[in-house]
């Protein structure tokens, strides 16, 4: 992602990189750190730390405060993703493989738990670190195990609205994208205004960024995504494009859709693939995500800063809506 943007996006990007790496540690027993760095090593798309530094910086505030805050957003980022791997049975992520298929499950468990402890404690030893702001990542922390919990709910069941999918992934991706946003909102002087602007940006951003990642499951290429393509439908999940194909589906189409989502036939994916194709789910799914970009374009005009204070900020966004990874 960092060599796609702007010289002044990189600094960005390279001192989130560099402040991330610092979590790496030669601590024993090496059985329980040694999966931590492994998982740090793989370098995820550090959207979350980064929003951070370049949110606190359009405020006029000075990004490199905030080290013990972005570590404490990829602490806790890494450990959701770690036991989210444990529960999924997954093998790779970010190209590499996953804690629980080098290791085990118990030390990818225990690995994610020290992250998350290691979080709090990079917050208690900042400065500016007020009480809202631990308040709020405790409640984004809670909230997030609430949201991994109604995924594992909807693999159960063969009809999820879309309102409660929404939810569900308001929950588990997008309340740790909405809090990197608003956080550094909250320790500058932007002004309720502001405050209120940014938190609404941030919702959205973190819907969107669970929609894209469900579409990029099944048309996006395995190469550049890290991702085994069509996981999500071997798993069972139920994504945005399910969602959206029973919602547009006939009775029939709806048989035909749990009876395959349901199966372990070989061919599953290319079945699934073929039946979104028939409704139109693609499409579809990309026109949600052309609303919500327009909507995006709205709140970001709203925030009361000179424009040039935005231009990280807004290279950041357009960034993050034209991945393809």
């Amino acid at each position: 992602m960092i060599s796609r943007c702007s010289n002044s996006l990189q600094i960005f990007f390279s001192f989130s990189q560099e402040t991330i790496t610092s979590l790496s540690t030669s601590r024993s027993p090496q059985t329980l750190y040694a999966p931590i760095n492994h998982i740090l090593s793989s370098k995820g798309k550090q959207i979350r730390s980064v929003f951070t530094l370049v949110t606190y910086d359009m405020f006029g505030g000075n990004y490199v405060d905030l080290k013990p805050l972005i570590l404490a957003i990829e602490g806790l980022h890494n450990f959701s993703l770690i036991h989210d791997d444990v529960m999924d049975n997954a093998i790779m992520r970010r190209g590499v493989e996953t804690i629980n298929t080098k290791w085990s499950n118990n030390q990818a468990i225990l690995s994610g738990d020290v992250l998350l402890i290691q979080s709090y404690q990079k917050l208690i030893s900042s400065s500016i670190v007020s009480s809202i702001i631990l308040k709020k990542f405790t409640e984004t922390a809670i909230r997030i195990c609430e949201g991994q919990q109604l995924d594992i709910d909807f693999q159960g069941r063969d009809n999820v609205s879309e309102e409660e999918y929404l939810n569900m992934i308001e929950l588990k991706t997008g309340v740790l994208i909405n809090f990197s946003l608003v956080a550094p909102s909250l320790l500058t002087d932007s002004g309720q205004i502001n405050i209120n602007t940014i938190n609404s940006i941030g919702k959205i951003l973190g819907v969107l960024f669970q929609v894209q990642d469900d579409f990029l499951d099944l048309y996006g290429k395995s190469l550049t995504t890290g991702k085994s393509i069509g996981g999500d439908i071997v798993e069972r999940k139920k994504t945005f494009l399910y969602v959206t194909a029973y919602k547009k589906a006939s009775l029939a189409q709806k048989t035909d859709l749990i009876r395959i989502y349901n199966s372990d036939v070989a061919n599953k994916i290319e079945l699934v693939r073929d039946l979104y194709n028939e409704l139109g789910v693609q499409k579809t799914v990309e026109d949600y995500i052309e609303a919500r970009r327009q909507d995006l374009n709205i709140l970001i005009n709203n925030i009361t800063v000179q424009d040039e204070k935005k231009s990280s900020f807004k290279e950041l966004i357009k960034l993050l809506l034209n991945r393809n990874f």
